[in-house]
């Protein structure tokens, strides 16, 4: 089966890597003039004539990325499947569509306001009480399009930094740790769910995922399972759904946002897991049996991010798995991971410290069950 993936980034390498063991092959549609997979067929996008050359070689088409036109999408359900589907993408792309979404099916978040004006940003802060983070409503990723409120009179400020006509404005959570849920829907409705993760983010980039937590209480997880299993059926879904989370101190979760695709959170699994979270999305897009998502041991994802260190030191710890994207180097990009697998958790964060050494500017890894 030929694939068509709308983007050509390093997620889309990453599925092209886990499908061709099952004789798939891959066509990716550019959209942004900067495709990076370095792998399959990439057509960049700029006209109708190149779409049209695009889905004439294509059976399905899945993407790596929700930036997307969503009238792009739905052009192109008229003549190929889409798994997900152009409604996961447009409810995704939207701050506040995601949020009543969340709302709509009891899945808890912190306390927000939408606001349209810099003086219902202050009054939004006021009432919320700061600190706040007030978020453009689409468009924002990886800390992009984001300010923190430490004080209501901050709120001109913000609202020209961030530069979009609508905000939605967030109160901030106690919470212990950040968690993510990844859960995959096969066609035939069957799904199936990852141990959650512990992410650690700086400056709104993802740091370190591991993968199962050693401290995790089994109705946490049902928990989150509930909550994602209600998106994807809400939302008839085929594919891999990520859910980012707050877990507060009483164990209880508050949803922060979702991502319709393979995400940075599940790379774990590329060696931590029974099945990837790559190959659990290919097959559930073309209706085969969905893959065990068990850990296999403990594991950590290390962001390689900026500057990569050196390969054959980050080779040399034990049980390490380097994952490069075949990008340059540029201040705040994502050139790699690394996978660490240990039999403990102790023996885990070992490694992961050693990693961490050997990659230049990585902070700190920090995990609350230490």
């Amino acid at each position: 089966m030929n694939i068509g993936v709308l983007g050509a980034g390093q997620l889309g390498r990453m599925l092209a890597l886990a499908g061709y063991p099952l004789a798939n092959r891959f066509t990716f549609l550019d959209t942004t003039g900067h495709p990076s997979a370095g792998i399959g067929d990439v057509t960049v996008y700029t006209d109708q004539h190149h779409l049209d050359d695009f889905l004439a070689k294509v059976d399905l088409v899945t993407y790596e990325f929700e930036h997307l036109p969503v009238a792009l999408v739905q052009a192109i359900e008229e003549v190929r499947p889409v798994y997900p589907s152009s409604e996961a993408i447009r409810v995704c792309q939207n701050r506040a569509e995601e949020k009543a979404l969340f709302d709509r099916l009891g899945i808890p978040t912190p306390a927000y306001r939408l606001v349209e004006h810099a003086d219902e940003l202050e009054a939004a802060a006021r009432e919320l009480g700061c600190p706040v983070v007030a978020k453009s409503v689409t468009e924002g990723y990886d800390g992009k399009g984001q300010a923190v409120l430490r004080d209501p009179a901050d709120a001109a400020d913000a609202w020209r930094a961030i530069g979009h006509p609508r905000l939605i404005v967030e109160a901030f959570v106690d919470f212990v740790r950040e968690v993510s849920i990844i859960a995959v829907r096969g066609r035939d409705g069957e799904v199936v769910f990852y141990p959650m993760a512990e992410n650690q983010h700086v400056d709104g980039i993802l740091r370190y995922s591991l993968a199962p937590m050693p401290d995790l209480d089994d109705s946490v997880q049902q928990t989150a399972d509930g909550y994602i299993r209600a998106l994807l059926d809400e939302l008839d879904y085929v594919g891999v759904l990520t859910l980012e989370l707050f877990q507060c101190a009483d164990g209880s979760l508050l949803a922060n946002e979702m991502a319709p695709r393979v995400h940075n959170s599940g790379h774990w699994t590329m060696d931590g897991a029974v099945t990837s979270q790559f190959e659990n999305h290919l097959r559930a897009i073309q209706g085969l049996p969905l893959g065990d998502t068990a850990a296999r041991m403990p594991t950590c994802m290390v962001n390689v991010i900026g500057q990569e260190g050196d390969p054959a030191a980050i080779l040399a710890i034990g049980d390490a798995h380097l994952h490069r994207y075949d990008k340059s180097e540029r201040p705040g990009r994502k050139l790699g991971h690394v996978n660490l697998v240990a039999s403990t958790h102790e023996a885990l964060m070992e490694r992961v410290r050693a990693c961490a050494a050997l990659l230049p500017e990585a902070p700190e890894p920090r995990f609350s069950f230490e």
